[in-house]
Order: C-alpha cells, then structure tokens, then sequence
C-alpha cells in the first residue's frame, strides 16, 4: 500500500508516520509533502492508494487542494482528511467534497487510523466502480434531465473541442464556474422538491442571459458552467458576469414564498490563465472556492499573477524556517534624533532578508507569513537577541559611549503569547550587559489585543525596567483604551500625520496628537520626517525625538558608527 501525507506541519507529520508504522498496514511507501502544491506534484508522479491530507494549509484549506488533486489526470487515490478541528459541519463538507473519511488529529490512534484507511479504500473502489458506470450511463444521453441544460459528459467534450479550435484559430476562451450559496440549507429546510425549481429557475435565468453560440450545462448538484468564446474584448466578459452576478441576486418564488439566493463565480480564459481543458477547470475551480471563501455572492477572477503570489507564499514559509542557520536575515538600524540638538537618542532594529535567490525580500511579504505560520516566536527572539548583541558592541565602542541612546525592537501580538519571552529578554539583558532602560519595545495598536495573556506579558517586561513604545499612535480605534490598560511609556505619533505636511494649516491633527500625548505625560517621537519644514515644527510642539529619512533611512550598524561618531576637535 502507497501512502502520501500532505501536512505544512512537521510534528503532525511525524506522528502519523509513528502511528501507521503501528497499525500493521501492508506499507510499502509513505511519502510527505509540506504543501499543497508539493502533493499535488507527488500526485502527478505516483500513484497512492491512499492520501491522508491536513485541512488547513497555506494558502489554501482542505477542500480546495482536494478539488485540485481530484483534478490530477487519473487520480484514484482515497483521500482521509485531517483536522483539529471538531466542527460536524465541517467533516460533512469534506466527505460531500470527496474525501473518503474525515478524522480529528486528536483522535488519531494506530486503531482508528488503520480502520479509516481501510474503510476509505473500500469506499474509494466501490466509488470507482459507481464512477465507471456512471461514465457509461453518460455516454448515453448529454442532457441534464432536470434542468434540461446539457450535462457535465456534453461540458467536457465541448470545452475539449473548443481548446482544439482556439489553438487553430486563435480565440480566446472564458470558462465561468458558478455555484449556488447554501443550497444545502434550502434542500434540507425547505424541501428537495423546492430545491429542484430553485435550480431549473436558475437555469432559465443563466441560458436567458447568453449569447448565440455561449455553451451552458449543469456539471451537477447546484453547480453550472458557461463557455464563453464570441467575444473580442475581456471586458464583454466581465459585463457578462456581472448580468450572471444581478439574475443570482434576485429572489425565486415558490408557492408565494420569496427564497433569496445567491451564487459564487470563478472565472478563467484560455490562454491567459491555462491552455488545457483539465488546467482551464483547475483555475476556474480555484478562483470559484476563493470566491466562496470571502463570503460568496461575488466573482472572482483566476490570475496567473494570483497563483504566482500562492506560490511565493508557499516558498516564502517552506524557506523562512532555514533562513535563521543560514544566517540570511540581518538588522538596520533607523536613527532617531533629538528634536533640539539632534544628537543621536534612540535607534529603532529593522529586520531585512537577504534571501539567496529571491533577493531581498521586503518585511512586509515574510513578517505576516511568519506570524501565521508561528515562525514569528523564533524569528522575534532573533532579532531581540541580535539587537541587544550590536547594542553590546556600541556601548563598549570608545568613540559610542559618549552617547546616550536606545535601541527599540518591534513585538507583534503572536510574541506577547510567548510564554517565555520575558525570561528570554532578561537573559539577553544579563548576557550582554545591557541597562534595561535602554531597551525599548514596539507594538501597534493593531496588534494589541485586549487579553489578560498579552497585559501580563507586557506588565512583566515593564518590571524587568524596559520601555514599551506604542507605534503607530493615531491611526487605531481604541488608542485612549490601550493607554489606560497597557504600561506604555512612549508615543511614537504614525508618519501619516507627519509625512505629507508642507504647510502650518495641514498640521492640525499632529498639533492635536502631540498635544494630547504631552498631556499625559508620554514622550513623543514622530516618525516619517522627511523636511526641515516637518522637522522644525515637530520641534516646535514639543515632539522629543525625530525620525524619518531626513535624517536616515534604515542602515547597516556599521553605518550608524560612521555617522554619529565624535568629530575631532578643532586645532
């Protein structure tokens, strides 16, 4: 028996491998795959009897790579799918989605592992059989018998034929995918006998809106599929989606009751997005379930920009978590200044990564992958212990020690979950020799989190006699919330108050921030300066430090020992 696990975590991975070496199944292989587009490419190249698939991947969920491998040319195998999740609703779209079983990972045992396997490869075959009877049936009739559209065996053929003709001709083809939101609900509280009017007054309403020559069928269930291919314009076919989107938005009326309804549309065009039929229902597929994915009641369109973002995403997280060992990631430091001598105060750690073939890669591309993928943790101590390790070599530079200024580390709200990282700040302090209060540490308001989790973690780290900075002052909902609820020292006023200022009369709101913050006692620091307009009126309202690219932009340490070093004295 052949076996594949697609799982983007390690740990599960292992433990269904321990599991299944004893559950005493005939095994003859187990390969692993960390991603759905791994899988999927193990899948084209071997053929598993069974696959014991992870629900939530990145990028994409449990469902949407399982329509993806069933689209794998000659694919077969039993699909079990994993969860940690105990949702019914859940398992229950999964098995109607295909998967042969469904399976909480905290109910995994040797036992029950090998009896879904087993269960799921009986099914599978039994499903097998029914598929290549069905085929059989279909070949005798290309007619939806409740819809009167044409069936899926008639779609196929067609969209064959014409990827044939459009490679002789030229044309281009749109191949839109549409499926009905919640139809369940409407079958199971209203009735199969409602839900089957519903779908043949849906079909009246798609075949009214086409043009001569557009191809429309029920591939099944209370899903449908049009082909367009007369058309000279792309925009032709958004006008018709959009007819399409408006005839869905209207209510059906059965028996003088009003059904509201509503649908979801993918949208892929040969050969913008793929010049196969199987890969033109792969895209269509994909763009289809991200549009059920956001809420449903809108089209979304497949994009080959779109798939090339999934997939740097993909290489994004597989490759951040060697980017540490590999020592690809380094810091730059962004000066802050005195508002009135213009001495060097504080400098703020920015991470880069410098990756090996993508080059660098901006923070705002890895930062939020690696908070959802829980590499942020890691990666955050990093750059603690990194900062505070340079912090060292200033303080003990004869030509730094003159002055006096900090170093501030960004934290996100994964971070404040870290249970240890108090502990681990503390070590770092211990380690290097550094004065607690020379330390600062950043959060945005976005980030803040009204938990007893995060407020401890935060209290803990204002005992060990850090700073805390609230980044990004102003542009939250909650700020006089956080200011009251959280220990912060400093306000660091957000660079869109002050960036675009070029006159007195456009500084309203930072006079009132700035205001506002001094009130209360909080040291200030603007950033986004990038004048001396901005910088003298900062300094005017009272603003202690400055920062922006008037002074710097982000730069090496050894930049920052070049710049703010003693000038020799005068002869």
């Amino acid at each position: 028996m052949d076996l594949l696990i697609i799982d983007d975590d390690a740990v599960d991975r292992m433990a269904a491998v321990r599991t299944l070496r004893r559950s005493d199944l005939p095994l003859s292989s187990v390969d692993q795959a960390h991603s759905a587009d791994e899988g999927i490419h193990f899948a084209n190249n071997k053929q598993y009897d069974i696959v014991l698939l992870d629900y939530q991947l990145p990028s994409q969920n449990g469902i949407e790579v399982l329509r993806e491998l069933r689209g794998v040319e000659n694919f077969s195998s039993a699909i079990v799918m994993l969860s940690h999740s105990s949702d019914e609703e859940l398992a229950l779209q999964c098995v109607e989605a295909g998967a042969q079983d469904f399976i909480m990972k905290s109910e995994i045992t040797a036992s029950r592992l090998k009896r879904a396997i087993l269960i799921a490869a009986e099914r599978s075959n039994l499903e097998r059989q029914v598929r290549e009877s069905h085929e059989q049936l279909r070949n005798l009739a290309e007619q939806d018998s409740l819809t009167g559209l044409s069936n899926r065996y008639f779609f196929d053929a067609a969209l064959k034929d014409l990827i044939t003709q459009a490679q002789l001709d030229g044309r281009k083809i749109a191949l839109l995918l549409l499926d009905l939101d919640k139809f369940k609900h409407i079958n199971d509280s209203l009735g199969h006998a409602v839900g089957d009017d519903v779908l043949k007054k849906v079909a009246s309403r798609l075949r009214s809106v086409l043009g001569i020559g557009d191809k429309i069928c029920r591939l099944g269930g209370d899903e449908f599929a049009i082909l367009l291919s007369h058309f000279k314009h792309l925009n032709q076919v958004r006008c018709l989606v959009d007819e399409v989107m408006f005839e869905l938005s209207q209510p059906v009326h059965y028996n003088g009751r009003v059904i509201d309804i509503s649908g979801s549309v993918g949208v892929a065009t040969y050969p913008e997005c793929a010049v196969t039929a199987i890969d033109l229902m792969k895209c269509a597929d994909v763009a289809m379930y991200r549009s059920k994915g956001l809420g449903g009641k809108q089209a979304q369109y497949y994009s080959k920009q779109f798939h090339q973002q999934i997939e740097s995403r993909i290489r994004i997280e597989h490759d951040l978590k060697r980017a540490i060992e590999r020592d690809e990631f380094v810091l730059y430091y962004q000066p802050q200044v005195d508002s009135q001598s213009f001495d060097l105060v504080g400098v703020e750690a920015l991470i880069r990564w410098q990756h090996p073939e993508m080059g660098l890669v901006p923070p705002d591309e890895f930062i939020p992958i690696a908070e959802e993928s829980h590499f942020i943790n890691e990666l955050g101590r990093w750059v603690m212990d990194e900062a505070c390790k340079q912090f060292q070599i200033w303080l003990n530079k004869p030509s730094m020690k003159e002055l006096n200024f900090t170093i501030s580390v960004n934290l996100s709200a994964r971070q404040l979950k870290d249970s240890g990282l108090s502990e681990f700040l503390l070590e770092c302090l211990v380690r290097y020799h550094i004065p607690a209060d020379r330390i600062e540490l950043e959060l945005t308001e976005s980030s803040l989190e009204s938990s007893l989790i995060a407020l401890d973690m935060l209290n803990k780290m204002s005992a060990l006699g850090v700073k805390l900075a609230l980044d990004d002052f102003g542009t939250g909902y909650s700020s006089l919330s956080h200011l009251n609820e959280y220990p912060f020292n400093i306000l660091k006023i957000d660079k869109s108050f002050v960036r675009f200022i070029e006159h007195e009369d456009e500084a309203n709101l930072l006079k009132a921030i700035s205001s506002f913050a001094h009130s209360l006692g909080f040291d200030t620091v603007a950033e986004g300066v990038e004048t001396s307009f901005q910088r003298d009126l900062c300094a005017r309202l009272g603003v202690k430090r400055l920062q922006g690219y008037f002074f710097s932009p982000p730069i090496p340490a050894h930049e920052i020992e070049r710049m703010w070093q003693p000038k020799p004295a005068l002869q």
